[in-house]
């Protein structure tokens, strides 16, 4: 309906207009609650053990979801939310970078292409495979910089 009455008046903001309608309230605001009780933790065990707490569907379908990813990324990824909230856009990208770089080496990535794309066996071998086993030294490696050479010395932004 929309398409024909753009074609048939010409004036796409008029016509937009007359379709549209209030979105309403969003569904994740009822949510914003349990979601700042469950993932303003400082870990990922503790995010985890908060959604157990939590106790309804929804926060059982996230722990479930975060526990089928590899327990290292999940670590990777909350560390970064942490230091990219305080930190600059160039040093967000530099941080972006060396991540990057470095998971592409490793095994976790390959193999969960081989499990969800490759084999489709959805049965992923993480190293390590327990959230326990990930130090921080692990962690840390990641977010360190990178040789002189490879690292992002400057960005340009135009």
């Amino acid at each position: 309906a929309i398409t024909q009455a753009l074609c048939e008046s010409g004036d796409p903001d008029a016509t937009l207009a007359r379709f549209a309608r209030p979105a309403g309230k969003a569904p994740v605001q009822a949510l914003l609650p349990a979601i700042d009780r469950c993932f303003s933790a400082a870990t990922v065990e503790d995010i985890l053990q908060r959604l157990d707490a939590e106790g309804s569907e929804w926060a059982a379908r996230q722990a479930a979801a975060m526990r089928a990813k590899s327990p290292t990324s999940l670590k990777i990824a909350l560390r970064q939310m942490q230091e990219g909230a305080k930190a600059g856009f160039d040093e967000c990208m530099r941080i972006e970078y060396r991540i990057v770089t470095r998971v592409e080496k490793g095994v976790d990535f390959h193999e969960g292409v081989r499990a969800v794309i490759i084999d489709k066996d959805n049965a992923p071998q993480w190293r390590p495979a327990d959230l326990g086993d990930v130090t921080a030294a692990d962690i840390d490696a990641y977010f360190a910089p990178l040789p002189d050479d490879l690292d992002l010395t400057h960005l340009d932004r135009a």
